[in-house]
């Protein structure tokens, strides 16, 4: 979707101005957060690390003029309003949690180029009609409660609040029980 509104800015006249370098310098910064030394990326949900990565992305999204907000699942989001807000958003994103020994790219590319796309289309000046919005989901990889897509599948309404109550990582506690403790309250 990002691709056509970059399309659709571009036969308006925008020149669009992407900034490759500071994609890759931003998925190298992204990478340092890890509990295992480059190029090797682990970082698990809700860990001192994961916590420093959310933290990161939201420091992105805010420099490029993103209002920022996170959900009750931990689900991060970055908008761009819209001229009319009454419309639907455009909504594109990943994550940024890492299985063992991941590579630097997986998922967070997603969310790293997606910041970086609507940065370019604010620097050309478009200015869109429908609000844009970048997410990063809570807990795509299955590591610290081995349940996989929780953000997205809570957010599809596929994923009950009972169901992460019963799920423990190793030292018995709830995924729950970790968002309550490591998460700002909303």
């Amino acid at each position: 979707m990002l691709a056509l509104l970059c399309a659709a800015a571009l036969c308006q006249g925008a020149k669009l101005d992407v900034k490759a370098s500071k994609v890759v310098e931003n998925l190298q910064v992204l990478a340092s957060f890890s509990d295992d030394p480059f190029p090797a990326v682990t970082r698990i949900l809700f860990t001192p690390k994961d916590m420093e990565a959310r933290a990161y992305v939201k420091s992105l999204m805010t420099e490029v003029g993103l209002e920022v907000r996170e959900d009750a699942m931990g689900n991060i989001f970055g908008r761009w309003q819209g001229s009319d807000p009454a419309l639907g958003s455009v909504l594109t994103g990943s994550h940024c949690d890492a299985i063992p020994l991941a590579g630097m790219y997986d998922g967070t590319l997603g969310v790293i180029g997606a910041i970086e796309a609507l940065a370019a289309l604010k620097r050309a000046g478009f200015q869109p009609k429908r609000s844009l919005e970048v997410m990063m989901f809570t807990s795509e990889e299955p590591t610290r409660f081995k349940l996989s897509c929780v953000g997205s599948r809570a957010m599809a309404g596929a994923l009950a609040a009972d169901t992460l109550d019963v799920k423990l990582d190793e030292n018995g506690t709830s995924f729950l029980e970790v968002r309550v403790i490591t998460l700002p309250p909303l």
